[in-house]
């Protein structure tokens, strides 16, 4: 053992690093470390004599950790909260067996009221500037990329917010940048510094390491392989339908995703179901790609999944003069796109389009029943008999074996039968739908969770019901509310007296299916935990602490650490790195370019209407349903986009902005049912909470009005 200002380079970076901040002066949380040999016994004493029993963080100091080539960020072990001498012996083992060789840093925990990280230059600008990113209490959930974060750039003593309701103040901006360059002269060179306050204007430094790559660089290797991915007469991206329920997965989930939106796959099952013919080229690319750690959905082969001999396109020259038509875009004939033989084969691919109509009609009729009554039930014996398996027994040989066999159920399987409900959604808008089509009352989350806030059933009850269900669902990393039941029973709490809609509905045609659509949704979630269940029992059969989720099921043979760490910081940066919603292969550079500001007083931003009404109230930007506060009331509701875990905070709001959504998706057709005004199609990051706002929901219109202080102000985010 060894005091943390005495740590040499052999503890690991890290420790050596804090240590000389630490004998510098700088605010560091003084603690020790354990060397290699270092035995159990001298931790639990260090822990009694040095810092009197109190909670610590336990963290991984390697060799290989902040380095100036590779940081390792994220990819080894820290437990945080450690009260107890068995609590701690656990945690040294579990933090070296992550790390292999090097140190284990053992430092007090602080009651962070902000945490977060500098950036002494900016790694999403080309300029030189600082970035800072913040968010309330502990900074965990920050770095690991869980939260949306407040953002500020700082240029030669300038501060200015870029994103977010601002949680530092600018003292303490000016603290923290003080500290920064002192870090700088003492370590040298550019720094990435994780800091966090208490109840001073002081910041506490956390970790230094140096910047290890500039967005700029991942900008243009990201412009690059758009480049390569755009077909030839150019190429349309759309995040809209997508990015509403998965905005940024995780390298497992996207695998899964890949595999479900692929014909080999769920969209396979899908189309040649419902009659089409799709190009079989598509067999090895998905119509997803992935760019910037965002799903976008590549309208150039999303064209070629109805009927290969035929040369439907989307203009790109229509989509570009107003991108929100590619919220749900339609195809035209563009005969430039025809394949040689195209004439010769044209009767016969117009037959095929004749049957396909025919295939549709009477699926139309008759699939409602036949998913509700057949094909559901037999999918819920099969997942209930695979709950009951114990897993715990099970070798990592077994559960990846496992995992194949509920992936072919779920993924290959089901999902194709689940997805046609919307489907017909997009088809029910412009035909007549059939009567008999109502929400199954079993699958109507909405409904179970105005029950339990009203008092009719317990949180036991509800947790029977929609358990399976989660913040972020799609997301294969988010616990399910089985898991984590509190956070459920804070969304009952927030809901108050707020569990009727007051206002009249405005419903829309394709309503219908999308009532089907979401008992779908509700089914395919209980095969989504299932993989969950599965994925969590490989992390602990290979003892990888959550890096199950940085690989694709093909890489669970030989769990790379070194793959799990780069995949982590290269996520956090993806995310940091502005993107439109629309991309189009001759404007590249949109990846990178930061949104406009929002026009002055009284000026407008036209986005999509998805449910009339007017309504104004005080904007509230937050990144996930359980950052809006419990008291608040009347807001206008600003999110990337809503899944059924934003019920609650619905409820309570006047309006609804969201970045990606159409008419189809699940935040519009809650809104219609709630009566509530709400618009798709605006990039947040131009709006901050507090700002006064105007929503026209059937203009498509959006207004700021001045902030929560009443007065327009010249300076806006970025």
């Amino acid at each position: 053992m060894i005091g943390l200002r005495q740590a040499p380079p052999e503890a690991g970076a890290k420790a050596h690093q804090l240590g000389r901040l630490l004998a510098a002066g700088e605010k560091v949380p003084d603690g020790f470390c354990l060397l290699a040999h270092s035995d159990l016994n001298e931790a639990v004493r260090a822990w009694q004599e040095l810092l009197q029993g109190q909670p610590v963080a336990v963290r991984s100091s390697s060799a290989r950790e902040d380095g100036a080539v590779q940081s390792y960020a994220g990819q080894f072990l820290t437990v945080l909260q450690v009260d107890s001498e068995a609590a701690l012996r656990e945690a040294v083992q579990k933090v070296r067996s992550s790390i292999g060789s090097g140190g284990v840093l053992i430092q007090p925990m602080l009651p962070a009221r902000t945490a977060g990280v500098i950036f002494t230059a900016d790694p999403t600008a080309g300029e030189a500037a600082a970035r800072i990113e913040a968010t309330a209490g502990l900074g965990e959930a920050l770095v690991s990329g869980r939260v949306r974060p407040s953002v500020w750039r700082v240029q030669e003593g300038s501060v200015q917010l870029l994103d977010g309701s601002p949680c530092l103040s600018e003292v303490e901006i000016h603290q923290l940048m003080a500290a920064a360059g002192r870090a700088q002269a003492l370590l040298g060179g550019e720094l990435d510094l994780e800091f966090a306050f208490t109840q001073d204007q002081q910041p506490w430094i956390l970790q230094a390491r140096p910047i290890t790559a500039r967005a700029e660089d991942v900008c243009q290797q990201q412009r690059q392989w758009a480049a390569t991915l755009a077909a030839p007469g150019g190429t349309v991206w759309s995040r809209h339908s997508v990015a509403e329920t998965l905005p940024h997965p995780l390298p497992m989930t996207w695998a899964v995703m890949e595999r479900l939106l692929s014909l080999k796959g769920a969209y396979g099952k899908l189309y040649r179901d419902l009659g089409y013919d799709p190009d079989p080229e598509l067999q090895e690319r998905p119509i997803v790609d992935l760019l910037c750690g965002r799903p976008y959905i590549n309208l150039s082969r999303e064209a070629r999944l109805y009927f290969q001999d035929f040369p439907f396109a989307y203009p790109l020259a229509k989509l570009k003069a107003d991108p929100r038509k590619a919220s749900y875009p339609s195809p035209e004939v563009d005969l430039t796109q025809a394949r040689p033989g195209f004439w010769r084969k044209l009767p016969a691919t117009l037959w095929k389009m004749f049957r396909a109509q025919s295939r549709l009609a009477h699926l139309q009729k008759h699939f409602a029943g036949e998913l509700q009554n057949q094909i559901a039930p037999r999918f819920l014996q099969r997942i209930e008999r695979l709950r009951a398996e114990n897993l715990e027994s099970y070798s990592s040989q077994q559960l990846c074996e496992r995992l194949e066999r509920v992936l072919q159920l779920v993924v290959d399987d089901f999902a194709g039968d689940s997805l046609k409900a919307s489907a017909f959604a997009h088809l029910g808008a412009q035909g007549k739908p059939p009567r008999s089509i109502a929400l199954d009352p079993e699958t109507d989350l909405a409904g179970w969770m105005r029950r339990a806030a009203a008092g009719e059933l317990e949180l036991p009850e509800l947790l029977t019901k929609i358990g399976h269900r989660a913040n972020g669902e799609m997301e294969l990393a988010q616990p399910r509310w089985l898991e984590i039941p509190q956070q459920l029973e804070a969304e009952l709490k927030s809901m108050g007296e707020c569990i009727a809609p007051a206002r009249p509905a405005t419903p829309q045609k394709g309503d219908e299916w999308l009532r089907l659509r979401e008992s779908a949704r509700h089914w395919l979630m209980f095969g989504w935990a299932e993989i969950r269940r599965t994925l969590l029992a490989l992390d602990e059969a290979l003892g990888l602490q959550g890096g199950v989720f940085w690989l694709r099921p093909e890489e669970l043979s030989r769990p790379d650490p070194d793959r799990i760490a780069l995949r982590r910081r290269q996520h956090r940066q993806f995310q940091s790195i502005p993107c439109p919603a629309v991309l189009f292969s001759d404007d590249l550079e949109a990846i990178g370019r930061p949104p406009a500001a929002f026009p002055c007083g009284g000026q407008e931003l036209l986005g999509t209407g998805l449910s009339w009404g007017v309504a104004e109230g005080l904007a509230l930007v937050v990144e996930r349903p359980d950052q809006v506060p419990a008291e608040a009331r009347d807001y206008i509701l600003v999110c990337p986009s809503t899944d059924p875990a934003y019920t609650a905070a619905m409820s309570r709001a006047r309006g609804l902005v969201v970045e990606t959504g159409g008419a189809l998706s699940h935040g519009a057709i809650v809104a219609r049912e709630l009566g509530l005004p709400a618009l798709a199609n605006i990039p947040i990051e131009r709006i901050r909470s507090g700002q006064k706002l105007r929503l026209d929901g059937e203009k498509g219109t959006l207004q700021w009005m001045g902030d929560e202080e009443g007065e327009p102000q010249t300076q806006k985010p970025a």
